[in-house]
């Protein structure tokens, strides 16, 4: 079975099935909480990177910033992969075949690896060196706006 008929026995599964037959408002409920967890999660990661980026909040330390806004970014980003998942889950192949889906999904998977590494690193660090601390926020900040914008564009291709 190949990964797209694999993708194609998803979607026709009953519990699938039954998620596209739910009211048109379930899904757009979830688009809403969609963009609602992303942003969250975007507001919250722009203060700790501007932080890191020495341009904003630099009376306060980057780890204190970081623990501060640490509900909002793991909540947002747990809302986002939560309804991401139920979004991708309405028509797997129709996504697949999208052509700003696989790439949002690589930036989102290369962004996921910076927010657990050298993201981490740089907000837990009381004083992180300026450059390392800089292009960590720098290519954070790119990935995660990449994710966002061709998430966007999934609904134009």
């Amino acid at each position: 079975m190949s990964f797209v008929q694999f993708l194609g026995w998803l979607q026709e599964s009953y519990p699938i099935a039954q998620l596209r037959a739910a009211n048109h408002l379930v899904i757009e409920v979830t688009e809403v909480l969609h963009v609602l967890g992303l942003v969250t999660f975007l507001a919250a990661l722009l203060l700790v990177n501007l932080r890191l980026l020495n341009i904003g909040l630099r009376r306060q330390a980057s780890p204190l910033v970081a623990s501060a806004v640490a509900p909002l970014v793991w909540g947002g980003l747990t809302l986002t992969v939560l309804t991401g998942t139920i979004l991708f889950l309405s028509g797997p192949v129709r996504y697949f075949y999208n052509s700003a889906f696989v790439p949002k999904m690589i930036l989102l998977a290369l962004a996921l690896v910076v927010q657990f590494t050298l993201y981490r690193k740089a907000t837990t660090s009381a004083q992180p060196k300026p450059l390392f601390a800089g292009a960590s926020a720098v290519l954070s900040l790119s990935l995660w706006f990449s994710v966002g914008l061709f998430g966007r564009a999934i609904g134009y291709v």
